[in-house]
């Protein structure tokens, strides 16, 4: 097996009544993705932090070889979402998907920063949601990133749809920014490789709310760069993220 399929999708969400398990194993085994990162959706990342928590801590012992999962905490819960947080890393969840937009603060507001505090100390990524104005725009995560340059951040979507031309300038400014792929086109995918580096970009599709099949065929098939960097961008960079090999 080589690093071509060593494939791990890093954003993917599921919700009970919604999404299921099942669906996204059968997507990911019909396109030979090996793992996905998995997180709470919608109000579970708004309101309902421990019961869409809950479902993606499930789901990760159910299948532990196939997911990944993130737990998501609303900063504005304060102590008990500090307290959540490390609650559910001790279950085995292995990042934070932080949503500024439908949690309703700045991305860079000193509301978040003890719940960046706290994955410093256990050496969790976070996942941002960008792309939606005026509360999660990349060089607002830039901001943040400079502030915990111990602190792997991902920008989800790179931007998209509003902001996409500032992903690659706000990357550049921290070496703790990592690019989220999903929705976004593959020559700023290509550009991002470029000036960024390869080993800072992930594959992701954000299923469902994209078609995870064509969001592999951008960086699997369309994107101009080594069979090395693909390699990273499918798996490694994630795998390594979590420190997982």
């Amino acid at each position: 097996m080589t690093d071509l399929d060593l494939v791990v999708d890093a954003h993917c969400h599921i919700e009970p009544g919604s999404t299921s398990v099942e669906e996204l194993l059968s997507a990911m085994d019909n396109l030979g993705i090996r793992k996905a990162v998995i997180c709470p959706a919608d109000r579970y990342i708004a309101v309902l932090n421990r019961e869409g928590n809950e479902y993606i801590l499930k789901a990760v012992h159910e299948h532990p070889n196939r997911f990944i999962g993130f737990a998501t905490v609303n900063p504005w819960f304060g102590r008990q979402a500090v307290k959540e947080l490390k609650r559910f890393h001790d279950m085995g969840l292995r990042g934070l998907k932080i949503n500024s937009f439908l949690q309703g603060f700045l991305l860079n507001d000193e509301l978040v920063h003890p719940l960046v505090e706290t994955c410093e100390k256990l050496r969790m990524p976070i996942y941002f949601h960008t792309g939606t104005p005026i509360s999660a725009m990349p060089f607002q995560l830039a901001d943040l990133a400079r502030k915990f340059p111990n602190v792997s951040f991902i920008m989800g979507h790179m931007g998209y749809s509003d902001f996409w031309y500032d992903a690659v300038p706000a990357a550049k400014r921290s070496e703790n920014i990592y690019l989220e792929t999903s929705h976004m086109w593959v020559d700023l995918i290509r550009e991002s490789v470029k000036k960024v580096g390869a080993d800072r970009v992930l594959f992701g599709s954000d299923f469902p709310k994209s078609e995870l099949s064509l969001e592999l065929e951008k960086v699997k098939r369309y994107l101009d760069v080594s069979d090395e960097e693909r390699g990273m961008i499918l798996g490694r960079n994630l795998l390594k993220l979590i420190d997982e090999h």
